[in-house]
């Protein structure tokens, strides 16, 4: 495999996992925010904001993440054939 299609394929996997990851996990603190903490009340600016800042780089972070795994088993498996 080139290695420029193994860095596509770490970049669009990357991509898909975050996002997915990043979905399941902001989905379940929004939900557990809704049903126990804030309700159907206003909620407060803080946690708005703070959920405005953290699903943005923490996807940013996990695409990264997951890019690099994924980048760094393709490498492992060229160089093993």
């Amino acid at each position: 495999m080139s290695r420029w299609v193994a860095l596509l394929l770490a970049i669009v996997g990357g991509a898909i996992a975050a996002y997915t990851t990043i979905v399941l996990v902001a989905g379940g603190l929004l939900g557990v925010g809704w049903l126990w903490v804030f309700g159907d009340d206003p909620w407060p600016s803080w946690a708005m904001t703070g959920l405005h800042l953290l699903i943005p780089i923490g996807g940013l972070i996990l695409w990264a993440l997951f890019g690099w795994i994924i980048w760094a088993r393709l490498r492992r498996h060229r160089g093993s054939s």
